[in-house]
């Protein structure tokens, strides 16, 4: 019976112990929201001193980047003073004002103050914060850069894409249709968040592996691998930011170490969060030889994608930077002579790694170069007739160029879930067919000039975005340059012409 009273009465103080926490809970609660609401009111509420002005009451309103201001009179007001986040301050004897051409999807601060003829009764300041719309893009947009550069990579998040040609770059902000050149710089990946990697020429004219930090080119310090090196390109960086790979040329072979296992091209890996840089452990060679050993790409587990010369180009893979490097797809004859290979140094992976595309080589048939694409889950190659493929989704979707060089007439869609035999669709029809998105006879730019012919003058699909929403292509005019477009299904219907 004691035993069973003792229990009772520990769990009623169990029972009374929690009430009090949830009405302590309850209680810091209201505290807090009463606390949110204040701040995000942000209107000032303190007592008026005799004779001066009240406070101005005013309200905010959004259309695409412009925010509308609005507000009553206040009595006895000279004028008023109103200011846009970190903007000038401006003055106006109206009740409404206008900010215009800002950022999309950008939170403001909006401050005003009524001004007296008497400084000391000028009115206390009332601030608002108020967010501008996000971009209705149109399902098709165009840039040409004044700088002739031509787009590398899109963000797996369909936000950013980047560019480079010529010593040249651009980083372009499509949820905010904002783009920026850089002279003495090119860009050939970039995470979600923006950030950019390539190469900085602005202090070697063959270029220095570079992260964009801002509106500069940070230069990766390999110092602690390179013993000189007189050229390096950082080439891929994972989604989240925190991992990127390149490579480096190796001037002095003959005392470098890393130049001894790879050859005069070297691989490296910079962990962003550690400041480290390594050098990849080195996989078994099927040749002594070594001309040269590259990552071009990097999946968001840390799987690397590279490529080995010697004998020809063939991919290979480290699972991580710390386990040996494998062929993906190759095969050799008895005497060691290659036989059919996927490599090329422009192969890339898809958004996830899962697959690997861009070229395949027949070493049976004259060394004759075919599109390929393989995928790393189910160890199934894919070949196709035409040049390389350019772009390829996680969806099983490649697009391919024609011609084995980096121009053509235009780009073709195949769907390898669809099965054997592939049917290669031209992009602007397989767009219209499966998204309804036409395209076709909408490209501004172009058309000022040139006339309705962008198809004719060579697209490449270059890019998709990781939900398989945005295409990113190029095509290289006679007029223009490069011409950088994107396709976003969920975008906006061209106007009509």
């Amino acid at each position: 019976m004691l035993r069973f009273f003792l229990a009772r009465t520990r769990i009623r103080k169990d029972i009374l112990t929690h009430i009090t926490n949830m009405k302590n809970i309850y209680t810091s609660l209201a505290v807090v929201i009463m606390a949110i609401f204040a701040i995000g009111c942000e209107n000032t509420n303190e007592e008026l001193k005799e004779g001066q002005l009240a406070t101005p009451e005013f309200t905010c309103s959004t259309a695409g980047n412009t925010i509308m201001v609005s507000w009553e009179s206040v009595e006895g007001a000279a004028y008023y003073e109103i200011t846009l986040s970190n903007k000038a301050t401006e003055k106006t004897d109206k009740t409404v004002h206008r900010f215009e051409d800002l950022e999309y999807n950008t939170e403001y601060t909006v401050k005003l103050q009524a001004i007296s003829t008497d400084e000391s009764k000028n009115s206390q300041v009332a601030s608002r914060k108020i967010k501008t719309e996000e971009l209705l893009a149109l399902q098709y947009r165009e840039w040409v850069p004044k700088n002739g550069a031509a787009a590398t990579a899109i963000s797996n998040n369909g936000r950013w894409v980047v560019g480079g040609y010529d010593r040249n770059g651009f980083v372009l902000d499509l949820s905010k249709n904002e783009m920026v050149e850089f002279a003495g710089a090119e860009f050939y990946d970039v995470a979600d968040d923006g950030t950019a990697v390539g190469s900085n020429h602005a202090t070697n004219p063959d270029g220095n592996a570079a992260i964009l930090i801002g509106d500069k080119m940070v230069e990766i310090d390999l110092s602690s691998v390179a013993v000189k090196h007189g050229m390096s390109c950082a080439t891929g960086i994972t989604p989240d930011a925190t991992y990127i790979v390149g490579w480096f040329w190796e001037y002095d072979e003959a005392n470098s170490y890393f130049a001894q296992q790879y050859g005069a091209v070297v691989p490296f890996c910079y962990d962003v969060l550690k400041d480290r840089v390594t050098v990849p452990t080195e996989g078994e060679r099927i040749y002594n030889q070594n001309d040269s050993t590259a990552i071009k790409a990097v999946a968001p587990d840390r799987s690397l994608l590279g490529y080995q010369q010697s004998q020809g180009t063939h991919s290979i893979v480290w699972a991580d930077e710390n386990t040996p490097y494998e062929y993906v797809y190759f095969e050799y004859n008895d005497n060691y002579e290659p036989v059919f290979s996927l490599g090329d140094i422009q192969n890339l992976f898809s958004q996830s790694g899962r697959y690997i595309y861009g070229k395949a080589t027949d070493f049976a048939n004259g060394q004759a170069t075919l599109p390929a694409a393989y995928d790393r889950e189910t160890k199934e190659l894919y070949t196709f007739t035409g040049g390389s493929v350019t772009a390829m989704s996680d969806q099983g979707i490649a697009f391919i160029n024609d011609v084995p060089y980096y121009i053509g007439t235009t780009s073709y869609v195949v769907d390898i879930t669809k099965g054997e035999p592939y049917e290669q669709i031209p992009f602007e029809e397989w767009i219209f067919d499966t998204h309804k998105v036409d395209i076709a006879s909408f490209h501004p730019a172009i058309d000022e000039v040139e006339g309705d012919n962008l198809y004719l003058e060579g697209v490449i699909t270059i890019g998709v975005s990781e939900d398989g929403t945005k295409f990113l292509g190029i095509t290289n005019t006679t007029s223009l340059g490069w011409v950088t477009y994107v396709v976003d299904i969920n975008g906006q219907p061209a106007p009509q012409q």
